[in-house]
């Protein structure tokens, strides 16, 4: 087991904002977490990381409490993708990159700068190496700092332990097809012996990558199982207050969900415009 998470509860202002929440990360697996806004999961991955003090329960990795390990080692052992990060210096690309190396000691320069160099191409970003950061789209940062969180978590296992990297909306800013790159990467991740839990909003995407979907509401884990049970099923339209139309694509692992749109999620029969009838 990787990461356990034992009855743990958050509470701010007075209010329960998380919890009591409880479930393990197994090495090789990719958890996706989904839920409607406010749910309570980017609380639910600052308690995982160690960002957010707990009010009840433990996080362990590894056996050893999140809260009591010392920073340097959480960061040799898990990763963080926040859902936006603000630098406002003009540190170039390779320079923001390469700050996720701190965490591995002893590497001469020529190996740093071929780690930064495969990260950046691992996220199609292999020539942007001397631009400012600061002048980046939006898209482009967030793959920029999964290069940066790529480079401190290196390998998948190390020791005989699993990596951990905790992806909170990795791909809330991409595109179509950096969407799929991202995800490819992390499912590439958990593939190699490491574990992977991602925020993810997309629930097709979320189905089509992951082992394993946990549904949260109001701080609540709602449903927690296999995507390809979990689409087809009334917990998502129920949690997400939207009617959602399922659909069975040949040969695919799981089904898709469309949200129906003012009841013309299938076909809009009515004669379009120039059309007889």
């Amino acid at each position: 087991m990787t990461m356990a998470l034992d009855g743990v509860e958050v509470v701010a202002g007075g209010r329960r904002i998380l919890g009591p929440v409880s479930f393990d990360l197994e090495p090789g697996s990719l958890t996706a977490v989904v839920g409607p806004n406010g749910a309570g999961k980017s609380t639910l991955v600052r308690a995982m990381s160690g960002e957010r003090r707990l009010t009840a329960g433990n996080v362990r990795l590894h056996g050893e409490e999140v809260g009591q390990t010392s920073p340097g080692l959480l960061a040799a052992r898990r990763a963080v993708l926040p859902q936006a990060t603000t630098i406002a210096f003009p540190f170039t690309v390779f320079e923001i990159v390469g700050l996720g190396l701190r965490t591995r000691p002893g590497l001469t320069a020529a190996r740093r700068r071929a780690i930064v160099a495969e990260a950046l191409a691992a996220v199609d970003l292999g020539d942007f190496g001397p631009r400012p950061y600061p002048q980046l789209s939006g898209g482009e940062k967030q793959r920029v700092q999964l290069a940066r969180v790529l480079c401190q978590i290196g390998a998948p296992v190390e020791d005989g332990r699993s990596k951990l990297l905790i992806l909170d909306e990795p791909t809330s800013s991409l595109d179509v097809r950096h969407q799929i790159d991202v995800l490819a990467i992390a499912r590439r991740f958990a593939d190699e012996g490491g574990t992977v839990v991602a925020v993810l909003h997309d629930l097709n995407l979320a189905a089509g990558f992951s082992d394993r979907m946990i549904v949260l509401d109001s701080g609540l884990v709602v449903a927690d199982g296999d995507p390809a049970e979990l689409l087809p099923s009334d917990v998502l339209p129920r949690t997400f207050g939207a009617k959602m139309a399922v659909l069975h694509p040949p040969g695919w692992r799981s089904p898709v969900v469309l949200p129906e749109i003012l009841g013309r999620a299938r076909v809009d029969q009515r004669p379009r415009s120039g059309s007889p009838g």
